[in-house]
């Protein structure tokens, strides 16, 4: 019972998987990316919020800091992302995801 079991999720994740890698591209920018986008918007929102509460001058440069950081490496790796799934995408070697 338990190897069919196995044998059943393994086939569904399988299908799941080789509809990803056809339309991984597609899905990253237009699944995951918005997902992180909203999550990083969410934590800066925080950020700016603590740093409009305090007086001190130094929470809010590192409150400015950590945003421009954060925006910063999430577009670097968006890019560089896109630019990997493109390449697989493209290579006819892509070992299978």
């Amino acid at each position: 019972m338990n190897e069919d079991i196995k044998n059943v999720v393994v086939d569904a994740l399988n299908e799941v998987f080789a509809e990803l890698k056809d339309n991984a591209v597609d899905f990253v920018e237009n699944t995951v990316f918005p997902y992180v986008d909203a999550a990083i918007d969410d934590f800066e929102a925080a950020q700016t919020a603590e740093a409009e509460k305090s007086e001190s001058g130094w929470v809010k440069i590192r409150a400015k800091l950590i945003n421009t950081g954060i925006d910063l490496v999430w577009t670097v790796t968006k890019k560089v992302v896109t630019k990997i799934l493109e390449k697989a995408a493209d290579d006819e070697t892509a070992p299978a995801v």
